[in-house]
């Protein structure tokens, strides 16, 4: 089906002006970055659609442990009791994290015990301190402190179908899904994730659904069917541009 291969690869950087906690819509035209373009101008009639089998996002550095597209996030740990592997962490403004994500932290100066946890990257856990601004992690066992952390927090990419080739306002950005990059992570693939929907196809699929025992040698398509005169963007959450940004790779054809 597809009879004109295309790749595009996009640096982003661009934030959408406000947190996805509070809305996944961009709060300007600007605030978002075109990543793959099915002739949304409507001047090339030589193509009907086009289809999209693989996102994948790239950070812009290559680094020994974690990026740092943004600041990190300042707050306070504590633990509480004696020999315990359980520390909570507060951060001074609403974090993105959810259970199971991987986060960098930094730990300094602190009040009480002879010690405070190694820096190191943490797996968030599924516990009642699981909240907007609080999250714990499992550290080797110690006796109770408290003390200051800097967290290198997930950047969460938002996808947007648009349907016009000028944007006039941010109601024709229509958000798709969104991708949560782990500060660990400096390659991010939309079909390992199972980010990407499966792919609306006439036939049915051969092949074994994502998480079964063959989907890695034969897995059923991801990917996105677009029509001749859309467009995908692409925004990060928060209110300032990222420092160092990811390229979006979109690969796939038109036809």
């Amino acid at each position: 089906m597809v009879d004109r291969p295309a790749t595009a690869s996009t640096l982003c950087t661009v934030s959408s002006g406000q947190s996805f906690a509070t809305s996944l819509l961009p709060t300007a035209v600007g605030n978002a970055t075109k990543v793959f373009d099915v002739d949304s101008s409507l001047t090339d009639t030589a193509i009907s659609g086009a289809y999209v089998d693989e996102i994948f996002l790239r950070y812009s550095k290559k680094v020994n442990k974690f990026t740092a597209p943004q600041d990190a996030a300042p707050g306070t740990f504590a633990v509480v009791g004696s020999s315990v592997t359980v520390c909570t962490i507060t951060t001074t403004s609403p974090h993105n994290l959810q259970a199971g994500q991987k986060v960098h932290i930094v730990f300094s100066g602190h009040t009480g015990g002879l010690s405070v946890p190694v820096t190191n990257t943490f797996e968030v856990q599924d516990t009642a301190n699981l909240t907007d601004t609080k999250f714990d992690i499992t550290i080797p066992s110690q006796n109770a402190t408290t003390g200051t952390v800097a967290v290198s927090l997930p950047t969460d990419f938002c996808f947007y179908l648009v349907n016009t080739g000028v944007v006039t306002n941010t109601a024709q950005f229509f958000p798709l899904f969104v991708a949560s990059v782990d500060s660990s992570q400096q390659t991010y693939s939309l079909t390992e994730e199972k980010i990407l929907p499966f792919i609306n196809h006439p036939t049915v699929q051969a092949g074994a659904n994502f998480g079964s025992a063959n989907n890695t040698l034969a897995p059923k398509q991801r990917g996105l069917m677009l029509k001749r005169g859309q467009a995908l963007y692409v925004a990060a959450s928060g209110a300032t541009a990222l420092a160092a940004g990811f390229y979006c790779n979109v690969q796939g054809g038109f036809y």
